[in-house]
């Protein structure tokens, strides 16, 4: 996560962004076996790369689509934060997720994710997930996030 890309961005949201990078890349053990890297973190926007690994292949030897539902819950979860003033608990009241083609075990793909509004407690968010050689799309989602739960931001420290 460069300087250029989070200077725009509250300190305390900062210093929560750099403790959600490192919780996802290094302490949480899915997104640790997906070699997750940040690409760009500013605000309201997020990008991810990440390595589909083999043992989420499906019978058919693609990768099961839950696994990408994941990652990007997770990416647009993190951008909610980006777009926000003061670090608050949140939740996914929704997320609509198309699957456009399979990727293979092994891919290098890209999550890319902004947060399109936020009014009163609910954060607006589309992304796609992307093949990184070529482009080539393997899902557009959009989701909801409510702001402002109950509960506490497990693995966050600010």
């Amino acid at each position: 996560m460069s300087n250029a890309s989070t200077s725009d961005i509250n300190p305390t949201i900062g210093a929560m962004l750099r403790s959600a990078r490192d919780f996802l890349a290094h302490e949480h053990s899915l997104f640790r076996t997906l070699a997750l890297e940040p690409v760009l973190i500013g605000r309201g926007q997020a990008t991810f790369a990440l390595t589909l690994p083999p043992a989420f292949a499906d019978a058919s030897g693609f990768i099961h689509g839950g696994l990408c539902t994941i990652v990007l819950d997770s990416i647009f979860g993190l951008t909610v934060f980006t777009a926000m003033e003061d670090v608050k608990p949140i939740a996914t009241i929704n997320l609509r997720t198309d699957y456009v083609a399979k990727a293979r075990p092994g891919a290098r793909v890209r999550c890319a994710a902004q947060c399109d509004a936020v009014d009163n407690d609910v954060a607006y968010v589309s992304g796609r997930l992307a093949l990184e050689q070529g482009g080539g799309l393997i899902a557009t989602a959009s989701g909801a996030f409510m702001i402002g739960t109950k509960g506490p931001m497990k693995g966050m420290r600010v």
